[in-house]
């Protein structure tokens, strides 16, 4: 199982000013909020922890069947950390694992089970029109040709499916494929995981590329 957010941190400078009064008491923690005073940047923290948030929450419904997002009960905290990637830990319900892609332009987040090493790949599109009907068909259209590459069949035979929970699924003849889709502003993510499939496909999932064009 796998959960996915991304953050066009240009789109979300100009929706939101989430230093008005009361904003960051509604969404984050005291813990994290005591992350977003004491960070060099800020904004940057507040769209990394929000990441994290929406992905686990992903996640979390997959499990649970549930959907109710409340942002406070959902506690992030960061453990390893580069220039461009952070690992971290949200606990919702249950303890799930964080990785996290930092660029200038987006924070792209997966999440996955605590305690597992799973093949996961997180493919960034990039979008040039704001029409967001394209973005879903573009979206779509690059999952299909990732999957056929890594498990060797046409792009005709290749479906995505959501659930009534929204819980997206992509499956290919016998093999399926637990997925979740994440677009906001000029960008979209998607992040697929194996599920049953024979270990050489696992290994050519591995190497998929982390941004499309």
């Amino acid at each position: 199982m796998i959960g996915n957010d991304i953050v066009d941190l240009n789109q979300a400078r100009l929706e939101s000013n989430w230093r008005r009064r009361g904003y960051i008491d509604k969404i984050f923690t005291p813990y994290e909020q005591q992350l977003i005073e004491e960070a060099n940047n800020p904004d940057q923290m507040v769209w990394l922890l929000w990441s994290m948030k929406e992905s686990a929450y992903k996640l979390a419904v997959r499990t649970t069947k549930e959907r109710l997002f409340a942002p406070t009960k959902i506690a992030c905290s960061l453990h390893e950390s580069t220039a461009e990637t952070v690992d971290g830990a949200v606990f919702y319900g249950e303890t799930y694992q964080t990785r996290s892609i930092i660029t200038t332009n987006y924070i792209a987040t997966i999440a996955f089970p605590v305690n597992t090493v799973p093949t996961v790949t997180q493919v960034i599109v990039p979008f040039d029109t704001a029409d967001s009907r394209a973005h879903q068909r573009l979206i779509r259209q690059q999952i299909r040709q990732h999957v056929s590459v890594a498990v060797n069949v046409s792009e005709q035979h290749i479906c995505i499916e959501n659930d009534s929970l929204g819980i997206p699924l992509v499956t290919a003849g016998n093999v399926a494929l637990s997925l979740s889709i994440s677009h906001h502003g000029q960008y979209g993510a998607f992040a697929i995981v194996p599920s049953k499939l024979q270990p050489e496909i696992s290994d050519t999932l591995r190497v998929f590329s982390e941004y499309a064009v």
